[in-house]
């Protein structure tokens, strides 16, 4: 099958000192086991990598995930895995050395890619909004790492066994590196560990990007001044206008071009086909002449990425079209493959220890320069440390450099396979100490929380959540409903909700901060809140703010506004929507996961707006004619007593009537699980004290005896057809008899027993399900009593 000569390749480090043959070039297709063997032709074997790649390191991911561990690590894992470290020349039959640069060309394909798709995603504006403290605290984690491992290196290199020139050059790349913090590799991070828009990963994010410019620019500098150094003294007089040209044609020309091929997409509708392949290859072409430049094809894709702008059109709609084929096809091989080409066997050496020694002096440097500048702008000790091992973590940026180096020979495979080797550690330890340590939610999840039944304030500060325009009307119709009035006037904190897409950066900010796309998107909102304010002479307060993040941390944004802005309720919309004739028109199930956070870790009381059917205009009418009807069910707890004194609320509004049924057991005897006596005690209250405070005949009170959860649905089933609206309390005791048998066939569990049974209704009607307290907390409040 090969020729009699034999070559030893020494160009490239994938198969140096290594022997390999000349293949016959027709093996690239097989022609079936009856023929010869299929795993001797480059075809078969490149799709069988790909299989055990990607099968070895999402088992190590889904075995490393409940350890907070991130998607890169365990993919360098896996590859290490099944490379020669640890099954040795066991791999040889499906990792052959001839077939190893058709798997690394074709995964360092979707690395140009990726890093290019990395760059679109931030926003190179947000530099003037950083602050100092992440200015101190990006330069100082660059420079003290730096200094620390420097010196060490140099006070080793003074001893008599010291190293020699290439290792000495390696090691001196290691330690500049292990001194820089990429953006891309925080905030991959940070989003894996649901803290992308937390306090501590905006700080994170902000100092990273801080050390990300110092370390491009002196990178540029440095490797320019090296090729001058070991090549032509006078390289850098054309090397830098040639490369000061080559970026100045990639903005002012490649820019400005690509932003017109994305205009050309409709809004709302997917890019073109052509149109995208148009991007890909001036993409290509980009990499292409940064490479002949000497700039490498990764730094100029990046660089070109940075130049366009983020978020929609052009960021998401290159983020849906790439990530998908990049993060989870290509990006897995390329990470593999550097656990492949990981030496394990490399580190027994005996100068592994000496060089280990510098690079543990660069981390207690970046750990020492990160706290000290957090503790002088009064950040605790604990969330400096979070935020150090942060700033130590590496990721893919890192990966493409230590293998470029290692294929230019700047470090050698002893370095490499230390590089790695610390990357695994660190990143693997800081993960799970961040995750273990730092819980965004502990400022704002309080043991008691606010509430309407509590509040002594003047006015009643509500927060509204709005993810689309579906959900506006059935929110203005609701906060008219609670009547605002001169001497209880209402102040609306208005959150659009936009799910993070095309861009690293996620931001909470007021109205006036957006930037031009958003403001865009907001148009619509922005006016119909605006004609409330107008209509109600002031009595209607509302401040808008937009949320821009991940679903599944999105809710840290929420309850933090809400307890800046001392909320007492907060207003979340159902994720399904119902159209005519009660059909779901959508559901969206991360509506529903960011929900249900919302319920857990709110400051104060939580309100899901179920909405069905059509909207009737609550506004006041000269006739006073009793427009809307609302219902508040009452069976007992803490949330239906937060209902009743939200209902206490609308009851004056001059077009709204009242009724409220109270389903009382008809053997009050019977032991009532978690119920107390207290909480009998604490209803009747409420009870007495509502129908002390209403002074009006548009009130009507009912007490239903029922039997079990089979009567009260008979009860509900008789007023859905009569009402509007219907108010009711999330939580109740699960034993009480007047819920018998109904949370056996619970679907909405965030909904409550009567809420879902509400929902599942035919009729068209809205339900306002109120939660004052988790029953979780309730219960260990309850303990703390009577202990």
């Amino acid at each position: 099958m090969s020729n009699s000569q034999e070559l030893n390749r020494t160009d490239n480090n994938y198969i140096s000192n290594n022997l390999v043959t000349c293949q016959y070039f027709n093996v690239v297709h097989s022609y079936g086991i009856w023929h010869h063997n299929p795993l001797q032709s480059t075809t078969p074997v490149l799709l069988l990598q790909m299989v055990v790649i990607f099968l070895s390191t999402r088992a190590i991911y889904f075995l490393l995930r409940p350890f907070h561990q991130t998607t890169v690590m365990a993919q360098i894992l896996g590859g290490a895995i099944i490379g020669p470290s640890i099954l040795g020349d066991d791999t040889s039959t499906l990792f052959p050395m001839r077939s190893r640069h058709i798997l690394r060309t074709f995964a360092e394909f979707g690395m140009i890619l990726h890093i290019f798709v990395l760059g679109v995603q931030i926003d190179l504006g947000l530099i003037k909004h950083i602050r100092r403290r992440a200015v101190a605290i990006g330069f100082f984690g660059c420079l003290i790492p730096l200094i620390f491992g420097m010196s060490s290196f140099r006070l080793i290199q003074q001893q008599k066994t010291r190293f020699d020139v290439e290792s000495a050059t390696g090691i001196a790349a290691s330690v500049a590196a292990n001194s820089m913090t990429s953006l891309v590799v925080v905030t991959s991070v940070l989003k894996e560990l649901n803290m992308l828009n937390s306090e501590l990963g905006r700080l994170a994010s902000s100092a990273a990007m801080v050390s990300d410019i110092l370390s491009w620019i002196t990178c540029m500098i440095l490797n320019g001044v090296s090729d001058a150094y070991n090549s032509n003294p006078m390289k850098p007089l054309y090397m830098f206008p040639s490369l000061f040209g080559f970026y100045c044609t990639m903005f002012f020309l490649l820019r400005p071009l690509t932003i017109w091929i994305v205009s050309k997409t409709a809004e709302g509708e997917s890019m073109k086909q052509s149109h995208f392949i148009s991007i890909i290859c001036i993409v290509l072409g980009v990499g292409f002449v940064g490479t002949c430049f000497g700039q490498g094809s990764f730094l100029g894709c990046f660089v070109f990425g940075l130049c366009l702008p983020d978020g929609p059109p052009l960021g998401t709609q290159l983020v849906n079209k790439l990530d998908f084929f990049t993060s989870g096809f290509l990006i897995p091989v390329f990470c593999a493959m550097s656990g492949i080409r990981w030496e394990m066997y490399l580190l027994k050496e005996s100068s592994t220890r000496k060089m280990e020694l510098i690079m543990v002096m660069s981390y207690i440097g970046k750990f020492t320069g990160v706290i000290l500048s957090s503790s002088f702008f009064g950040i605790s000790f604990i969330k400096a440390s979070c935020l150090a091992f942060i700033m130590c973590c590496r990721g893919i940026p890192e990966i493409a450099m230590y293998c470029m180096w290692k294929d230019k020979k700047t470090i050698t495979s002893q370095i490499f396979a230390l590089l790695i080797a610390n990357m695994v550690i660190v990143t693997s330890i800081a993960s799970a100490v961040v995750g273990y340590l730092y819980d965004p939610s502990r400022r704002y999840k309080l043991d008691v929380r606010r509430a309407i039944s509590k509040t002594k304030q003047n006015n009643l500060r509500i927060l509204v959540c709005i993810n689309k325009e579906e959900n506006m009307n059935p929110i203005i119709s609701l906060l008219e409903a609670s009547n605002p009035t001169r001497n209880f006037p209402i102040t609306a904190f208005v959150l659009q909700l936009i799910e993070l897409k095309g861009s690293v950066t996620a931001f909470l900010k007021p109205y006036h901060q957006h930037t031009q796309s958003v403001v865009a998107s907001s148009t619509h909102l922005i006016n119909a809140f605006a004609q409330l304010e107008r209509s109600y002479h002031g009595n209607i307060v509302v401040q808008h703010f937009t949320t821009i993040a991940p679903y599944a941390s999105m809710h840290d944004d929420v309850c933090t506004l809400a307890l800046d802005k001392r909320a007492v309720i907060i207003i979340v919309p159902f994720h399904k929507q119902w159209g005519v004739n009660c059909l779901v028109e959508s559901s969206e199930l991360p509506i529903r996961a960011l929900n249900g956070n919302i319920l857990d870790k709110a400051p104060c009381s939580v309100g899901v707006l179920v909405q069905r059917g059509k909207i009737k205009s609550i506004r006041p009418t000269f006739d006073f004619q009793l427009s809307y009807h609302i219902v508040m069910l009452f069976v007992g707890g803490a949330d239906d007593r937060e209902a009743l004194a939200y209902s206490r609320l609308m009851v004056e509004h001059p077009n709204i009537s009242l009724t409220v049924v109270w389903f009382v057991s008809s053997d009050p005897d019977t032991s009532s699980g978690i119920e107390t006596t207290d909480d009998r005690d604490l209803d009747n209250h409420a009870f007495d004290e509502f129908k002390d405070s209403v002074v009006t005949k548009k009130i009507t009170l009912r007490v239903e005896i029922v039997k079990d959860g089979i009567g009260t649905t008979r009860v509900i089933q008789t007023l859905t057809e009569n009402f509007d609206l219907f108010i009711v309390g999330k939580n109740h005791d699960p034993c009480s008899k007047v819920t018998l048998g109904l949370s056996e066939w619970i679907e909405y569990p965030e909904l409550g027993i009567i809420g879902d049974t509400l929902v599942n209704s035919s009729e068209e009607f809205s339900v306002l399900v109120v939660q004052q307290q988790p029953q979780e907390i309730r219960h260990k409040s309850k303990a703390f009593t009577k202990s």
